[in-house]
């Protein structure tokens, strides 16, 4: 198991280097920002990870990337929330035919949010692509924006805690 961990990770680091070398932290708040606001397909983990290794590395302060990686990853939520409670509800009841969805998937939905809806905010955090889509299936499923805003916050701190100070901690054993 710590070897699948351990090289996963460095396949993470290997993957994310060039855009941190290049972008810097700029890089980090553009791809949580967009990975949260919806874009499966950004290296949300990736960046952290990479982030995290590289403040230990002395390439940026961990007191820099820790902040902002929450920063961008809740603002990111907040907007695909926005979209979600906007659109999200009404489209999925007009045009959800087109692509499976059904009105009582809608409820269920609904359902599941309101009941538990702090819990998949919070641990869907680690779930790709819960991560990235949250905001507008909580937005849609007409959760509250501050239940939301909080749960999400909560969730966003423990993730970018768990991955960037994760990282930044086992990359303080590594000599070099």
């Amino acid at each position: 198991m710590s070897h699948w961990f351990l090289a996963t990770l460095a396949h993470l680091i290997h993957i994310a280097t060039p855009v941190m070398h290049r972008y810097g932290l700029w890089g980090l708040v553009a791809i949580l920002f967009i990975e949260n606001m919806g874009v499966v397909f950004a290296p949300g983990e990736a960046v952290v990870v990479t982030a995290g290794f590289l403040a230990a590395k002395g390439a940026f302060g961990i007191a820099e990337v820790l902040p902002l990686a929450l920063l961008a990853s809740v603002l990111g939520a907040y907007v695909a929330y926005g979209l979600g409670a906007r659109y999200g509800h009404a489209g999925l009841l007009r045009y959800g035919k087109y692509i499976g969805v059904k009105p009582v998937m809608i409820d269920r939905v609904h359902e599941l949010f309101r009941r538990y809806g702090a819990v998949i905010v919070v641990v869907g955090r680690y779930i790709v692509p819960l991560r990235q889509l949250q905001g507008y299936i909580a937005g849609s499923a007409e959760m509250g924006f501050r239940p939301f805003a909080l749960w999400s916050a909560i969730g966003a701190a423990l993730w970018v805690g768990t991955w960037g100070g994760g990282a930044w901690w086992l990359a303080q054993s590594i000599p070099g």
